[in-house]
Parts: C-alpha cells; sequence; structure tokens
C-alpha cells in the first residue's frame, strides 16, 4: 500500500519544513504527523522515500529522504534506504556506517544550502 496524494502532499510540506528547520525525523514521527495508523505505517513512508530519492537523483538534487532517520540508527536512515542507493547507483553503501553518516551529512549539508 502506498500513501495516498493527500499524505504525499503532506509529507513533502513536513519534510520541507523539517529542510528549513535543520531537524531531521524518525520514521515513527513522520508517520505520526502524517497520521498513518496500521502495520504498514512505516512501510507506506518507505515506498514515497524510494519515489523521491529516485526523483531527486534523477532531477540532480540532494536527497529529501535523508531527513528521515531510524531509530535503531539514531541519526541515519535504516539499511533499506543504503541499500536502495547502492540499486540506484547513488551511493556505494558497503554496509559501512561511517561512510553512511559522512553521504547523509552531505546531503543534508546540500538540502539546508538550498534555503540559505
Amino acid at each position: 500500500m502506498e500513501l495516498t496524494i493527500e499524505e504525499k502532499n503532506k509529507a513533502e510540506v513536513i519534510i520541507e519544513t523539517l529542510i528549513l528547520a535543520r531537524k531531521p525525523i524518525s520514521y515513527s514521527d513522520l508517520a505520526s504527523h502524517l497520521g498513518l495508523s496500521g502495520a504498514q505505517k512505516i512501510n507506506r513512508i518507505v515506498n514515497w522515500l524510494e519515489e523521491i530519492t529516485w526523483q531527486d537523483m534523477k532531477d540532480n538534487k540532494p536527497l529529501r529522504a535523508s531527513m528521515v532517520f531510524s531509530k535503531r540508527t539514531p541519526g541515519l536512515p535504516a539499511p533499506g534506504f543504503f541499500n536502495y542507493c547502492t540499486k540506484i547507483g547513488v551511493f556505494n553503501w558497503k554496509m559501512d556506517s561511517e561512510n553512511a553518516r559522512i553521504f547523509i551529512k552531505s546531503q543534508q549539508l546540500a538540502l539546508y544550502s538550498l534555503y540559505d
């Protein structure tokens, strides 16, 4: 199941607000802000984040999905995000958390600079 058009639009506004505030958010907190419930709420967000990651990559823009992190890996998205980035050729994951942290920070700084 995917986010509805309305949920996607709301998520876009939330992500933009977070970029302006320079404040990343957890998957579960994003789900709460969107009013999502049920067992698939995180999967719905992940599907949308993959969509916008693909679009950002195609548009040669910083990855907005870098603003969403896992509570299991504070400050970093879940490993699936990095696997997806590897799959589409954006980042070579190699299960290296230090390089992942550098990559996420660089994406966030690039996003912040869009609003400076």
